[in-house]
């Protein structure tokens, strides 16, 4: 039985103006229907989205606690994570403090790297040290060899720095650098030091 009611409305989804039949008709056609059902759905899963992750990070709060830091504080062999809370830091950040060198770690097997306390407690003393500036000559820094030297694409990638942040790191440091090929390079030994006071957020230019 068709209905001969007419009753002009606006589209909730496109927003034109159509002829409705029916009182609760909400969208002009079926395609806006099913476009505005599928907002529908985007929007709802975005909502059940934050609500997990703001529960995770409520229960997430409890497990960081003084006694845990001080027990950290007492052990002699440290794993990533617990290194991690000791510098109060990324574990990423551990992670690339070995990589580079600056930290040392033995990798007992899958996953199961140690790190002793006393070398975390020497990375502040070297780090004090080796901020000192050097010189030296050009000549002797030019023939680098390049296992020993970053690109700058490395250092932006890895540090995640912005090209405009490592150009005035360089030139506040007079840091000198060559170039390759399509590439140009910088010492390790040069900006290391300042590297990793910057990924500790101790660094202060």
């Amino acid at each position: 039985m068709s209905s001969n009611i007419k009753i002009n409305k606006f589209c909730q989804h496109c927003g034109l103006e159509f002829i409705a039949r029916t009182t609760v008709t909400k969208y002009c056609c079926h395609k806006c229907a099913q476009r505005a059902y599928k907002a529908n759905v985007r929007e709802l899963r975005l909502q059940l989205s934050k609500t997990d992750s703001q529960i995770e990070v409520k229960q997430s709060k409890p497990k960081q606690n003084p006694d845990t830091y001080f027990d950290i504080k007492t052990l002699d062999y440290l794993t990533v994570r617990e290194a991690a809370v000791l510098l109060k830091c990324d574990r990423r950040t551990v992670y690339r403090l070995i990589k580079s060198g600056r930290l040392p770690a033995g990798n007992l097997s899958i996953r199961r790297i140690r790190i002793l306390k006393k070398d975390i407690d020497a990375l502040f003393v070297v780090q004090k040290e080796s901020i000192q500036k050097t010189i030296i000559p050009d000549e002797e820094l030019k023939y680098t060899p390049l296992k020993d030297c970053y690109t700058i694409g490395q250092i932006l990638k890895e540090y995640k720095l912005s090209q405009t942040s490592l150009d005035n790191l360089i030139k506040r440091h007079n840091i000198y650098k060559f170039q390759k090929g399509r590439f140009v390079y910088i010492p390790r030994k040069l900006i290391q030091p300042i590297l990793d006071k910057i990924i500790l957020n101790e660094y202060r230019g």
